[in-house]
């Protein structure tokens, strides 16, 4: 009797085309899964992460290497004005807001999953500042 549905037995070969699929494209794991049919589900896919180091250490890469994909890809849309212009019935040329908007959107959602899957490159620097406050013998005491 022939199986049926997704593989769950981790293969290398699987592991390695999954890692090399994630890592080049800029779309989730869901979206690819869905596009690979021979992949298994993403809950094997997570299960393979946790079991079989060799995967999860290559899982990661992947990610990493998908952020910095990411990164190029900002430059790319905030570079490209092609369809930052349309012409109305008129014939004159005029500011084409839904494509502005949705490169804006394009940006922001790339660098949102930068600060999140990498935040000590990508997330936001904070800083706090600390005053220490110490009562007046106290302070004489430790000059002294």
């Amino acid at each position: 009797m022939a199986k049926v549905g997704r593989p769950h037995t981790y293969t290398k070969a699987l592991g390695d085309e999954i890692c090399a699929k994630l890592s080049t494209c800029e779309y989730g794991l869901s979206r690819l899964i869905k596009e690979n049919p021979h992949w298994p589900c993403r809950q094997a896919i997570f299960e393979w992460r946790i079991n079989v180091k060799e995967f999860g250490d290559k899982y990661a890469k992947a990610k990493q290497d998908q952020i910095e994909a990411m990164m190029d890809q900002i430059i790319d849309i905030a570079d490209d004005v092609s369809r930052d212009t349309i012409t109305n019935q008129e014939g004159k040329q005029i500011c084409n807001s839904e494509w502005i908007n949705r490169s804006r959107l394009r940006i922001d959602t790339r660098k949102w999953m930068a600060a999140k899957l990498a935040p000590k490159i990508y997330g936001e620097r904070t800083s706090q500042d600390v005053t220490v406050s110490m009562r007046q013998e106290d302070a004489l005491t430790s000059l002294e």
